[in-house]
């Protein structure tokens, strides 16, 4: 039915190949004439898979053997696409709106492509834990300072099994986010982030982004240094200091000059006065 509803609603020009994958649980849509090629993927689900008996979150994969046979699609795959829509929902309420939240989150995918020990690292997880550090912030920070307190969360072992883990807030029973990481591959992010914490504190963080340092700025900001006096440290300096500051020199000549004009006016006799 997809190819001919297509066909109603795309222009003449436009030619897609529709190929069903039964063992994927999808349909995938391809454009042939226009570029880039695009494969799309439709994960086809239901909700009813979720309530029937024995599904439990976080089980593992369905043996072949016991897979339901006919026009039934596979039933965990069903299950990992109602969780692919339950996070969507998730990441579009909770990680949109809070601030630098999605830019830490691609820094942080961007560190999981680049180096191997990361690698591991689920991506659900990757977004539960930012979003779990940003919000506890309680105030505004820059894209640094935000960058910088997840890899401090990281570094203090939230995802250790001592830790305080990553809850699963889609799931209904308690399930860690990273229940998927091995003991050594815990403890080996651990340490990388402690090492990418050094570098932050260091101002290298273009080790961490996997990027060429920044050149130097042009003009440097500094504190305004005034010039302090030399004291007694050349004559012109205590010739100056000697000009402004009061001696006792000074109080001496007023005392003598007021004592020259009270003789002064006992002088003077009392009928001149008059």
């Amino acid at each position: 039915m997809l190819p001919v509803q297509l066909k109603s609603v795309c222009s003449p020009d436009d030619a897609y190949e529709v190929t069903a994958h039964p063992q994927e649980s999808s349909i995938h849509v391809r454009n042939n004439k226009n570029d880039p090629k695009i494969t799309v993927q439709i994960m086809l689900t239901s909700p009813v898979v979720r309530e029937a008996v024995g599904d439990t979150p976080g089980a593992e994969p369905v043996e072949a053997a016991s897979r339901p046979v006919g026009n039934l699609l596979d039933k965990q795959q069903c299950l990992e696409a109602l969780a692919a829509l339950r996070h969507a929902k998730w990441f579009q309420a909770r990680a949109t709106g809070l601030q630098h939240c999605v830019m830490v989150i691609r820094v942080l995918k961007d560190l999981c492509s680049r180096i191997p020990t990361w690698h591991p690292f689920p991506s659900w997880a990757l977004e539960l834990l930012c979003e779990k550090v940003l919000s506890s912030a309680g105030q505004p920070q820059s894209p640094g300072d935000a960058l910088r307190r997840v890899m401090e969360a990281v570094a203090s072992g939230i995802i250790l099994p001592g830790g305080p883990g990553l809850l699963d807030p889609c799931e209904k029973e308690p399930t860690d986010a990273a229940g998927c990481l091995t003991m050594q591959q815990r403890e080996d992010i651990t340490a990388s982030a402690q090492q990418a914490l050094r570098l932050l504190a260091f101002r290298q963080i273009h080790k961490v982004l996997g990027m060429e340092p920044l050149p130097p700025p042009k003009f440097q900001r500094g504190r305004f240094n005034r010039k302090r006096r030399r004291d007694n440290s050349s004559g012109e300096g205590n010739d100056s200091e000697g000009e402004n500051e009061p001696c006792g020199d000074g109080k001496k000549d007023k005392k003598e000059e007021g004592e020259e004009k009270m003789d002064t006016e006992k002088a003077v006799p009392e009928g001149a006065a008059a």
